[in-house]
């Protein structure tokens, strides 16, 4: 059965990368589709605003006082009496709640507030905060990928956040709230993967794994038309400026290997790279239009996040323009982009490695060209397309309802039926010996990732 709503819940209305432009995507895409969407905003409105938004007005933490983003980011008041009031007054039987961001505007609070409506809420994990306090499952002090159990007692006294302890403090006593609202290791709820392989990370976090289904993002590549990247020189980062994305290994690494680097995206990084690396081209945050124009001078994108990076979005809109990638062989793609020879892998934090890549791409013409055909073939079987996204989020949501519906019917003997979520037919790319719920197959309960 189809939803009778949708409620969208992020913590942003404006488009500004990884969950908001998804979110968004979703909210048009079912309109569309003829399924009523309520946005449920933590943000004011902005600009074009989504139709039909429930706005919280509050403002980013990183905006905040810092009192201001103490408090409310372990607790928005407002968020959970909004959300709250709406749910009281226009919930319904056949409405699905989904939940995309909430960490840094929404904070634990809606938690509470979706508990009487548990059964139908998904959460979409584009990263790693409902499994790990810092979101990453990185230690940022020794810029390495951690290994402890979260909420452990190593965890815990173990110094992993990238402003000090006192920050892995909060964040840790925010995941106890999210937990005490919305227990996740004792009970079952609806988790969305992006990738199969985020299962490994959550099942060690001992969360509950029996209600996860992976649902790979849509990607649309950069370019609509074929480019030639052998013929090109340049070599471009995508990203935010941030530590964890790894911007200033790229630089360091294009220094050594002595290519052109040029880098798309804003961030706090960027004084740091106009100071200590003059030499690269800094074009700040571009529109899509523009990231385009930009990328048919393209010769290969380097992809250098620090953190294993769920799904990586830049490189398989990359790849699937036609453009090579370099990546850490920590990111849940390397392997698949590597074995389909449309990417080069370096370890984390192996500056010299991915500079001995890049001078590779660099002199070896017949090499790029090969890579360019490659991830040119390989890139449909990688990702969604946008509509076989949607597919999937309805199988998934119909799934939801069905259990619903059956948990709440009483059996003739008197007990209320068993929950037995549905299968529907794999989506594109699965290939024996794979997940074949990978690319869209959102509501079997297939568990041979991680």
């Amino acid at each position: 059965m189809r939803p009778g709503r949708v409620v969208i819940i992020n913590d942003r209305s404006a488009e500004i990368g990884g969950a908001s432009n998804l979110s968004s995507l979703a909210a048009r895409m079912l309109r569309e589709a003829g399924v009523p969407v309520t946005f449920f905003a933590g943000d004011e409105p902005a600009g074009m605003a989504q139709p039909q938004t429930v706005h919280v007005n509050g403002r980013p933490l990183v905006e905040q006082g810092r009192l201001s983003a103490l408090a409310g980011g372990l607790y928005n008041r407002d968020a959970y009496k909004i959300l709250s009031r709406w749910i009281a007054g226009h919930d319904n039987p056949s409405t699905i709640y989904h939940v995309h961001g909430w960490s840094k505007i929404l904070s634990p609070s809606i938690f509470r507030a979706l508990m009487p409506v548990r059964e139908r809420v998904v959460l979409h994990a584009h990263d790693y905060f409902l499994a790990c306090p810092n979101g990453g499952f990185i230690n940022y002090p020794a810029a390495s990928i951690c290994t402890l159990d979260p909420m452990s007692m190593r965890c815990l006294s173990t110094q992993c956040d990238k402003r000090g302890y006192h920050q892995k403090v909060w964040r840790s006593t925010r995941h106890l709230l999210l937990q005490r609202f919305f227990a996740l290791r004792s009970s079952p709820a609806n988790i969305v993967l992006v990738h199969e392989q985020m299962r490994g990370f959550f099942k060690r976090a001992g969360v509950d794994d029996s209600r996860m289904v992976t649902i790979r993002n849509p990607v649309a590549p950069f370019l609509s038309s074929p480019t030639r990247p052998h013929t090109q020189r340049d070599f471009f980062f995508i990203g935010r400026l941030e530590p964890e994305k790894g911007f200033e290994d790229a630089a360091r690494a294009a220094r050594l290997a002595g290519v052109p680097l040029h880098v798309i995206g804003e961030g706090a990084g960027r004084a740091l790279l106009e100071e200590r690396y003059p030499e690269v081209m800094l074009h700040g945050w571009c529109n899509r239009a523009q990231i385009a124009d930009r990328l048919r001078h393209a010769r290969c994108v380097i992809v250098s996040s620090r953190v294993p990076e769920p799904f990586g979005l830049a490189a398989l809109e990359a790849v699937g323009s036609g453009i090579p990638v370099v990546l850490p062989s920590h990111a849940l793609l390397a392997a698949e982009l590597a074995e389909a020879g449309a990417a080069f892998t370096f370890p984390t934090l192996g500056i010299e490695a991915l500079a001995a890549k890049l001078s590779r791409l660099a002199d070896d013409d017949e090499l790029v060209s090969a890579m360019s055909e490659n991830a040119r073939s390989c890139a449909p079987h990688l990702a969604n397309t946008t509509q076989s996204w949607l597919s999937a989020l309805l199988d998934l949501y119909a799934g939801i309802l069905h259990d619903a519906i059956n948990a709440r019917s009483p059996t003739p003997g008197g007990k209320r039926g068993a929950a037995t979520r549905s299968t529907v037919p794999p989506g594109i790319g699965g290939k024996p010996g794979r997940d074949s719920n990978a690319f869209g197959h959102a509501a079997s309960q297939s568990n041979d990732a991680g």
